[in-house]
């Protein structure tokens, strides 16, 4: 069976412009107008939609400055420079930063070997320079080659997460290549350790071993958990689905990309909401400034670009 990679341009998605990257074993579809979003990547061997979507929020466009987690739609978004609203450089910064609630400018081409989708959008607080390139080739590989640039005169706190919201099902298996984690005070997780504190993927509270690997048990309540791995042995984090015989995987130089952070809804455990986020981030607490302040966090200095790169692997991944 042919892997041509192909690129459809002439579909939209609830009235919004719809650019398609498709090859025999991967769909990627692509929202430009609402914030560059990834709203869907489907496993075409195995039929199964890999991205979540929330059919509680309908798909169009939030203003700026809006509350996320009342507009959370799902898919994969951009955040930047900070996750919770708060101050930086001098500047009150919205609630999940400045690129999600904002429409993105675009290109798109295709070869015989590659189609892809360059998006690009300035933040109207920062004037920071983003730049997001997605290529799908031959293989059930998405590769995302990101460039941010400070066009500014001032030195720019700031975070960048990849925010991925997952499909979970009954037998989902959840991994990153993490060491130490800390279990954030937000939410009612299966079990909290001593200083919220444990090492992936085992998890040790009132004698009580939790593999955090697997899904929690959700007969009398529902769970909702925010983990964020503080070291990484690797860039990497997944789901797989055995069952459905799919997953999907995001890989990086965790060298780019020093933490990666987990946010589960499981069986309702947040919002009535059945959703895993995952989250690879150049640092960590939420607070950009905390982070900052205690070497955690990363300053983008004015005139400079940085760049790195994101691989999303559908199906089954090989080890």
């Amino acid at each position: 069976m042919s892997t041509s990679p192909r690129l459809s341009t002439e579909w939209s998605l609830a009235g919004q412009q719809a650019v398609i990257l498709e090859n025999s074993a991967t769909r990627v579809v692509v929202l430009p107008g609402l914030g560059g979003k990834i709203i869907s990547i489907v496993d075409k061997q195995a039929d199964c939609e890999l991205l979540w979507r929330n059919d509680r929020v309908p798909l169009r466009p939030a203003a700026f400055g809006s509350s996320y987690d009342d507009q959370f739609l799902g898919g994969w978004d951009e955040l930047y420079p900070n996750d919770m609203p708060e101050e930086l450089a001098g500047e009150p910064m919205p609630d999940h930063g400045e690129l999600w609630a904002v429409p993105w400018t675009w290109t798109a081409g295709s070869t015989p070997d590659q189609a892809w989708i360059e998006l690009t959008v300035r933040g109207s607080i920062t004037g920071t320079e983003v730049v997001k390139r997605l290529t799908l080739g031959n293989a059930p590989e998405l590769v995302t080659d990101y460039r941010i640039t400070n066009t500014g005169r001032i030195d720019q706190p700031y975070l960048w997460k990849t925010h991925v919201a997952v499909v979970l099902h009954p037998d989902t298996i959840i991994d990153m290549a993490a060491g130490d984690v800390f279990l954030h005070e937000f939410g009612n997780p299966r079990a909290r350790p001593h200083s919220n504190t444990f090492t992936w993927p085992r998890l040790r509270a009132k004698g009580v071993d939790h593999d955090l690997r697997t899904m929690p048990d959700t007969t009398h309540r529902g769970i909702s958990e925010f983990l964020l791995a503080t070291t990484l042995n690797d860039g990497l984090c997944e789901v797989r689905h055995p069952t459905a015989q799919t997953g999907l995987r995001l890989s990086w130089n965790p060298a780019d990309l020093p933490s990666c952070w987990l946010f589960a809804s499981y069986a309702g455990g947040w919002r009535g909401l059945n959703v895993l986020v995952l989250e690879p981030c150049t640092g960590h607490p939420l607070s950009v400034t905390e982070g900052i302040n205690s070497g955690t966090h990363q300053v983008l200095p004015a005139g400079t670009t940085t760049t790195w790169q994101l691989t999303t692997q559908t199906g089954q991944p090989t080890t």
